[in-house]
């Protein structure tokens, strides 16, 4: 229920990004916003509250981001607490970035690792992983000691496993399949 209510603000708030030319802007608009939040965990509990009305919490929400983001922000932050949607803010800014990203034909990935990639075989992967994916690939090092070496790469809804401990699994696996 709730990624369809992410979806639906998302979608409401890309098509008029999209419709305004304004996607890279109300992008780094809602990175602002959900930064504040993250920073300030008070505030944003106070806007998930039923104890103060809609109109205080549009009234904080001015106070507090009036001079820092767009008119149309305002009026987006303002719809999710009238209609009480303010506590799926982050899914909706999750949703709104992999809108934006698909629609510049761009997927975000991670490449876990035993130590971490230098840039040149990061950027080395990452042209790989376009020309296979066929998109423009935005891909991040995430290090992960269990892995033991090789690498794991997270792409969208797909995962591609590469490392040392998965072919010590499959090698472990057939070994006790083996009669002796």
């Amino acid at each position: 229920m709730a990624e369809l209510i992410a979806k639906k603000y998302a979608k409401a708030l890309f098509e008029v990004a999209q419709e305004d030319n304004t996607l890279q802007p109300i992008r780094e608009e809602l990175a602002f916003i959900q930064a504040a939040l993250e920073e300030n965990q008070d505030f944003k509990k106070l806007l998930h509250t039923p104890l103060i009305t809609s109109n205080e919490k549009k009234e904080i929400v001015k106070n507090v981001f009036k001079e820092k983001v767009s008119t149309e922000m305002l009026n987006f932050l303002y719809i999710l607490v009238d209609k009480g949607r303010a506590n799926h803010f982050e899914e909706i800014v999750k949703e709104f970035n992999m809108m934006a990203d698909a629609s510049k034909n761009m997927v975000e990935a991670v490449a876990v690792t035993a130590i971490p990639l230098n840039k040149e075989r990061l950027q080395k992967l990452q042209v790989q992983l376009s020309m296979a994916s066929g998109k423009n690939v935005k891909l991040n090092n995430e290090v992960d000691e269990n892995v033991i070496g090789g690498v794991l790469i997270k792409m969208g809804d797909k995962v591609i496993d590469g490392t040392l401990k998965s072919r010590l699994g499959h090698l472990k696996q057939q070994l006790s399949q083996v009669i002796l």
